[in-house]
């Protein structure tokens, strides 16, 4: 029964997701409400019923989510993150760094300082889950040849994204000292 949504039906439906999210504050809300909201987005007509012409009503759900607000999520952190990275890293850690390279399977980015043998490993995430923008940096190092010169010094930042919510004093001191045993920073942006 499953047939392709036309791209002017899904282009509609894809906006009125966008403009329910934005309305309700999708990014900082909790799991529990944000799984309510995505049961109303199912029962709503101009939602749920349009893509039940096209689609299983148990493949409903997982469209809503998977194509509309996983890319409604990604679109907004795009959005709020800073494009020019060079003045938090001399902010973060202390050096200026020149862009070398961006490893686009994990969207990590690879900037070195021109003076020394200094590397800096930027890492998206957010603040609910900066374990694993942390665990893609780690891994990163550990692929690359420069990580096996003892001259090498490699810092890493983490990129996060907090959701439009607050991060309290307290948690962003606990962040800082998890990270600095890696020889990490964190970066938060879009706090609410």
């Amino acid at each position: 029964m499953s047939k392709k949504v036309p791209d002017d039906i899904a282009k509609e439906i894809k906006e009125c997701v966008f403009q329910e999210a934005d309305r309700v504050n999708y990014l900082a809300r909790s799991r529990t409400d944000n799984g309510n909201f995505l049961a109303q987005l199912v029962t709503m007509s101009n939602v749920g019923g349009r893509l039940s012409q096209y689609m299983k009503k148990a493949e409903v759900r997982t469209y809503i989510k998977d194509a509309i607000l996983n890319r409604y999520s990604k679109d907004k952190t795009q959005e709020e993150r800073p494009d020019d990275l060079g003045p938090i890293i001399l902010e973060k850690i202390g050096i200026q760094a020149l862009f070398v390279e961006q490893e686009a399977k994990s969207q990590i980015l690879l900037f070195k300082s021109p003076a020394d043998a200094s590397f800096v490993v930027v890492a998206d995430g957010t603040v609910l889950k900066w374990e694993t923008a942390l665990r893609k940096a780690l891994l990163y190092v550990a692929s690359k040849p420069f990580s096996e010169s003892s001259n090498a010094s490699i810092r890493i930042v983490l990129m996060l994204f907090a959701r439009h919510q607050k991060v309290s004093p307290s948690d962003l001191r606990h962040l800082e000292k998890a990270l600095s045993m890696c020889n990490a920073k964190p970066y938060i942006y879009g706090e609410g």
